[in-house]
């Protein structure tokens, strides 16, 4: 699946000017790049579908709780998954002056908007099932660290370093996670769509390797002061402990509160 415990994207670099070509040019950029970098494909790969359910709480100038529900359809049509995730959210200020923000980003709310970088903590229960049996379910707890830059032209590069501390059957593992974001908001039907690439790496020490590729290109969309959705097309590659790959249709639904 894709990280579950994301945060929101929307409302990160108003600019303004021709949405409609740069939004074309950009989805097309994204779909050669994913393509590009998930390697050669196979006809067998199959599709899956990613519900998510995400909740915002803030608590106050620089903390927010987050909450997420996520299911996915394992590679086997008998295999499923359900993630239910708590996080803790704490950002600090910039450490530099306001000098590289485009014209526009000071009158935006987004909680993480004047954020250069922050810390989540949390964990994260992993129901299992195959057919009608239920699996060993995994326990995971989570440290992670993000950081945000802007870039010519109105784009955002975000990188995320990440720990997963797992628990699956009394067994201990840890999952290193990096990944790596180019971002930039556009003004689509007088809404803020924010267009996103990203690819991620997992290294696993049950695999003692680099076990996991992500690709993903998206759009989250702002419908509102509190609602946001996210329909976006991911590839999986697995090169431990044997190769394999999937493509996914996800589609997350994000509340702030």
């Amino acid at each position: 699946m894709p990280g579950v415990e994301d945060g929101a994207r929307a409302a990160r670099s108003s600019v303004p000017g021709g949405p409609g070509g740069r939004l074309a040019r950009s989805l097309r950029v994204a779909a050669f790049a994913i393509l590009f970098l998930s390697g050669p494909l196979r006809a067998g790969d199959p599709w899956e579908l990613w519900p998510e359910l995400d909740l915002y709480k803030s608590t106050g100038p620089t903390t927010r709780l987050y909450f997420v529900a996520a299911w996915a359809q394992g590679k086997e049509s008998e295999f499923r998954t359900l993630d239910v995730a708590g996080y803790f959210d704490l950002t600090f200020k910039p450490f530099t002056r306001d000098a590289y923000k485009p014209e526009g980003w000071r009158s935006q709310s987004d909680w993480r908007q004047k954020r250069y970088l922050w810390v989540r903590l949390g964990y994260d229960h992993v129901f299992k099932q195959q057919g009608e049996e239920m699996s060993t379910p995994e326990d995971r707890g989570i440290v992670a660290v993000h950081g945000r830059v802007f870039l010519p032209e109105g784009v955002l590069l975000e990188a995320r370093t990440r720990a997963d501390l797992r628990w699956i059957g009394g067994e201990y593992s840890t999952r290193y996670r990096i990944r790596g974001e180019l971002n930039r908001d556009f003004g689509i039907l007088g809404r803020t769509t924010n267009v996103y690439l990203q690819a991620e790496a997992f290294y696993d020490t049950r695999e003692d390797g680099w076990a996991r590729e992500l690709y993903q290109v998206g759009a989250e969309v702002g419908l509102g002061d509190h609602f946001r959705v996210e329909p976006s097309v991911a590839r999986q590659v697995d090169r431990l402990p044997e190769k394999s790959g999937l493509w996914a249709v996800a589609f997350v639904a994000r509340w702030y509160y």
